[in-house]
């Protein structure tokens, strides 16, 4: 080669040899050291990111943290579906958090409820009854445990337990609009139309409007005036 012709005649070659292997490691050097720092910026901002953050320790403060951060990216978002799904997905994990937590957790009677209802509406029955029959041991005179409960073995085509927890949620407070419904579906599909267009009856007297807005869910009026309708039509 040219260059290291050049070099052996001057009889400088083993020196400047050296002296470009020394600036070959230093470039390998510098070259892992930018490596080394593009990553530590991107797991920095990996970190900075409230969702991983969440994800990494979850508590309440770092859920809200990430929805927060979730809704001004959704915001920006013109086009998919990316950050409504992973906030579903946050839910669902922060969800599960929780309930490992009641688990073990001393809960007031009005907490024991609304986990009761919350495995309601998952459709988690067994589990929901299981919580409504302590409430209803521990303080039987309130009537939305035992209507709920109604609801839940309804849901479970247990129709007879339905209507036995409905009768009591109805001895309780005897102007429970939806647990007059509730018993009324029950009764019909037990075949006992009279007394399930009674129970309808009944309801349409009261004023439903004081069961809005509380734990009580509140029924589609096209679907309780369905049901009326199939009803009357069995006890014409």
């Amino acid at each position: 080669m040219r260059w290291e012709r050049a070099v052996r005649a001057d009889g400088r070659f083993v020196r400047l040899h050296i002296i470009k292997e020394v600036e070959d490691i230093m470039k390998k050097f510098m070259l892992l050291c930018l490596i080394l720092s593009m990553l530590s910026i991107i797991f920095a901002a990996e970190a900075a990111n409230p969702i991983s953050a969440y994800l990494e320790n979850p508590n309440t403060e770092s859920y809200s943290k990430a929805v927060s951060y979730i809704a001004e990216n959704n915001a920006k978002e013109t086009e998919g579906m990316g950050m409504q799904l992973t906030q579903a997905y946050l839910a669902n994990v922060e969800l599960n958090r929780i309930l490992d937590l009641a688990k073990t957790a001393k809960l007031s009677a009005g907490e024991s409820f609304t986990l009761a209802n919350l495995y309601l509406s998952m459709e988690k029955y067994p589990e929901a009854i299981a919580i409504y029959d302590r409430i209803n041991t521990d303080t039987p005179a309130w009537s939305c445990p035992w209507r709920h409960k109604g609801e839940a073995l309804y849901q479970m085509k247990d129709y007879k337990a339905s209507v036995k927890a409905l009768e009591q949620a109805i001895e309780t407070n005897k102007e429970h609009y939806d647990a007059y419904i509730w018993m009324a579906k029950s009764l019909y599909e037990l075949k006992k139309y009279k007394a399930a267009r009674a129970n309808m009856e009944i309801a349409f007297k009261l004023d439903s409007s004081k069961e809005h807005g509380s734990s009580d869910a509140e029924m589609v009026d096209k679907d309780i005036q369905d049901l009326y309708e199939k009803i009357k039509a069995k006890t014409k």
